[in-house]
């Protein structure tokens, strides 16, 4: 009985460990997505916006924060525009590669309406004043400073993002990294 080449055994390995590396993401993207959904409240946590378990159809909490000029920047004053929260922060590897995506979709949304709001969670003002020196945004950014902790909460991880209709409803809710693609789909849903 003829027995495989060590380059066939060599070539079905990798085959297989593909195969079962491309089984596992489809997994972990399907099962992040539904846990997002469904995740319930941290012990000991209110029922604030980004530790609650489905926020979907609440009314986003109005909330008033400094820009990085100074200058106060509330939610109330989008009212009836599509409003983007994006959670971020200057030393936040998946928000480094969310940023660009937000700038184009700003451009790409902003005749209909839609203002995207850059909310940084550094902790300190001057590394969003810096970070913007060398690599400006075409949107609001507003610094939290910790006070959004109350109304909504602590970020699991960044970014996370928040997508608000013109009624001032949230729609979604995306925890992580998303697809450039996925974030124009929910975009496109709070128009």
């Amino acid at each position: 009985m003829p027995t495989a080449t060590p380059a066939k055994n060599s070539a079905w390995n990798w085959i297989v460990i593909g195969v079962v590396l491309i089984g596992g993401l489809i997994y972990l993207a399907i099962s992040r997505k539904n846990a997002a959904a469904t995740m319930p409240a941290p012990t000991g946590a209110g029922n604030s916006i980004l530790e609650a378990g489905n926020v979907v159809g609440r009314t986003a909490p109005n909330w008033t924060l400094t820009d990085v000029n100074g200058h106060p920047i509330s939610l109330a004053q989008f009212a009836g525009r599509p409003v983007v929260m994006d959670f971020w922060a200057t030393w936040c590897g998946p928000c480094q590669v969310e940023l660009p995506w937000w700038k184009q979709l700003q451009d790409k949304y902003r005749a209909q309406g839609l203002e995207i709001v850059g909310v940084s969670e550094d902790n300190s003002l001057a590394d969003v004043k810096n970070y913007l020196l060398k690599n400006p945004l075409n949107y609001e950014i507003v610094w939290d400073n910790q006070q959004l902790e109350n109304s909504y909460g602590v970020p699991y991880g960044l970014p996370t993002t928040l997508f608000i209709n013109r009624q001032g409803k949230i729609v979604e809710r995306v925890m992580g990294l998303e697809g450039k693609p996925e974030l124009d789909r929910a975009i496109r849903h709070i128009l």
